[in-house]
This record gives C-alpha cells, sequence and structure tokens, in this order.
C-alpha cells in the first residue's frame, strides 16, 4: 500500500490554474457523482426516508465542503505558492483515500466488474480525503503566511529599536550640552524676558528627553518574548514617588504599599507609574497637589490606586485618554504617556480604568497580576 506523505510544490510551479479553480472543480464532480450515483443506484434500493438521507448526506456533503473551499481560496488572500500547496495536499489526500477505496473492493477490481459499492467508496472515501487534504491545505497556506508576517514584523522592530536608540543617544547628547549651558546662564543675571526664556529651554529640553524615554519605551513592549517575573511593587512606587519629590518639592506624594507585595511585570514598571505621578505633575499646580499611592491584593490579583486632588479628567475624555495620541484639552503633551500606562498593563495581563478621586481630581485603577 501507498504511504501518504507531505507534497512539495516545485513541479507545480508552472500550473496554470490556481487552487481555487482547482478544487472548486474537484469538489463540484464529487457533488455532481453523489447526486447521480444516490439517485439512479442507492434511492431504489433503500426502504426508509431517514437512510435515503443519510446516504444522500455521505455521498454529497464532503464534495460539497471541497466546493465552499475551492470558492473560500478564491476569495482569501493566500498567494500562488500557498494556493499551489492547498491543491498538492487536496488532491495527494484524495488519490490516498481513492486507493483506500479501491483497495476496499479489490476482488471486484481484479475481476473487472464495476460495482455500486466500488463507485460509492470512492465518491464517498475521495470526497472525505480531498476536504481533509483542501483544509489542511488552507491552514498551512495560512500558518506559512502568519510566520512570514511575524518574521517582518520582528525584523521591522528590530530596525525601529536600532533608530530609536541612534536617535536617543544623539538627541540625548544634544539636549545635555543645551541643559548645560542653560545652567551657565541661571548662574547669570537675566532680565525677565530672558528668565521667561530660560524656563522654556529647561522645559522644552525636558518633555524631548522625556518623550525619546517614552518612544523606546513603547518599541519594548512591542516585543513579543518579553519575559515576565515576580517585581517588587513597593520599591518601584517608592523609587519613582522619591524621584518626583526631588524634581517638584510642592508635591506630596503618600504611598501605601504593602512591602512583601509582588506583582507580575518587567523591567518597565518603573515606567507605568513614572508616567502616571508625571500625568498628574503636568496637568495640575505643583502647589498644594497631593498624590496617593496605594495597592492591596486581591485573591490571584493586585488592585493598585493612583489618586490626586487635581483638577481631575473630564468625563468626555475618559474613555479616550488611553488611546495613542489623545490629549486633554489644554495638554502641551505628546500624547504617549497614558497609552504606555495602558500598553503596559496590557503586556502585564492586568487593566486600567480612569475615574473620579473622592477629593475631586484624577483616580487611576490597576489590576495587575499577583506574583506567587
Amino acid at each position: 500500500m501507498s504511504t501518504f506523505s507531505t507534497p512539495g510544490t516545485d513541479s507545480f510551479d508552472r500550473l496554470p490554474l490556481d487552487g481555487s479553480e482547482l478544487v472548486a472543480t474537484l469538489g463540484l464532480v464529487f457533488v455532481l457523482s453523489g447526486v447521480t450515483l444516490w439517485s439512479q443506484s442507492i434511492l431504489p434500493a433503500v426502504e426508509t426516508v431517514p437512510e435515503a438521507l443519510y446516504e444522500l448526506v455521505m455521498h454529497v456533503l464532503f464534495g460539497t465542503v471541497i466546493l465552499l473551499l475551492g470558492i473560500h481560496i478564491e476569495r482569501s488572500e493566500l498567494v500562488a505558492e500557498e494556493r499551489r500547496e492547498v491543491i498538492l495536499w487536496c488532491f495527494s489526500a484524495f488519490l490516498f483515500f481513492f486507493w483506500l477505496a479501491v483497495w476496499s473492493e479489490l476482488d471486484a477490481v481484479l475481476s473487472a466488474t464495476m460495482t455500486r459499492e466500488l463507485v460509492s467508496n470512492i465518491v464517498v472515501y475521495g470526497s472525505i480525503g480531498g476536504a481533509f487534504g483542501a483544509v489542511i491545505g488552507v491552514n498551512r497556506g495560512r500558518a506559512t503566511r502568519n510566520e512570514i508576517l511575524a518574521e517582518r514584523t520582528e525584523e521591522q522592530r528590530e530596525t525601529l529599536e536600532l533608530l530609536t536608540r541612534l536617535l536617543r543617544h544623539d538627541i540625548r547628547n544634544d539636549m545635555q550640552a543645551v541643559n548645560a549651558h542653560a545652567g551657565f546662564l541661571a548662574e547669570e543675571e537675566l532680565s525677565e524676558d530672558g528668565e521667561s526664556s530660560l524656563s522654556v529651554i529647561e522645559q522644552r529640553s525636558e518633555g524631548i528627553l522625556r518623550l525619546l524615554e517614552d518612544t523606546s519605551t513603547l518599541i519594548e513592549t512591542l516585543g513579543s518574548d518579553r519575559e515576565l517575573r515576580p517585581i517588587d511593587l513597593a520599591t518601584i512606587v517608592e523609587q519613582e514617588a522619591a524621584s518626583i519629590r526631588d524634581e517638584h518639592s510642592d508635591v506630596t506624594i503618600e504611598t501605601d504599599v504593602p512591602e512583601d507585595l509582588q506583582v507580575v511585570a518587567d523591567g518597565l514598571l518603573h515606567q507605568l507609574f513614572l508616567n502616571l505621578l508625571s500625568n498628574a505633575v503636568a496637568h495640575n499646580d505643583p502647589e498644594g497637589l497631593r498624590i496617593h499611592v496605594g495597592a492591596k491584593r486581591r485573591e490571584d490579583l493586585v488592585d493598585v490606586t493612583v489618586s490626586d486632588n487635581g483638577t481631575g479628567i473630564p468625563e468626555a475624555v475618559r474613555e479616550t485618554c488611553f488611546e495613542l495620541g489623545e490629549k486633554g484639552p489644554a495638554s502641551t503633551g505628546d500624547g504617549l504617556g497614558l497609552y504606555l500606562v495602558s500598553r503596559l498593563t496590557e503586556v502585564y495581563g492586568g487593566s486600567v480604568e480612569v475615574g473620579e478621586s473622592p477629593s475631586g481630581g484624577a483616580q487611576f485603577d490597576l489590576t495587575l497580576r499577583a506574583a506567587e
């Protein structure tokens, strides 16, 4: 008996017809053959309606499946090589099951007798083989396409990451030079206009550096092979809170995170809290601003709340504030901060929502996975 192996595609490189036409034609042949055999030979011999319907389904069903798959292939985005692979699987499986049908009626074949059972087995077994072969071919074509797309996406991500690193290195050096000269000017006596211009230079320099950091973080989140591990939440929150306190002495940040609380994350977790805290400072008057960060475990999850007593986020923009590039009416940011918060919580298998704090400011409610 012949063996069934995965076919190649080299001999079909110059095939004039595409997969959809050949597969649909094979399916149509099986449907017509099944209906003809059923009406001419099988129907007169059966005694009950259920038996007649069963025989009709068995002789027509899989041929119809092949026909519909041919139509599907025509409307799909499978390229010529992928369609040829469908043809190979479909017809190879059909021939394999065809020989099974012949083998089952070998005595009739050797005696050159065309029996109803032989024709019936060829139609039923052949259509079953063709249908399963076509399904396998379509799935392999899709899998091949997905692998190619994944490889291209990874190459594009690596290229984008390289370009970002180069720009980040060069622009950061330039901004450090600008900040250094701005620092020299700050030691000099300047007019009121000069001090105002110096303040703008410092703010824009910090904004550019923050944009570079956010862009780099965003590109890192695009990788599909991130290794998550237990991260001490209290340490991360306190580090970012201390960073904000150093830069904005007028801001009060309170933290209430258990010391032994760990979440499933990676080295980018600090960016999540840095963006939330920086967002609160950037959109409110630092003087008198109070920010509270609290966390508690709930079974296999950790609920984190970041709230402030500022002006809050208008209800009209709460549903879209996490989208890429979305900014509030009075915002001068880049629209990346809250998007990164949403993106990182998604990468970590969590979620984030925004609402109003008890004091009337903004409140972000995050859910992260607790580490074992």
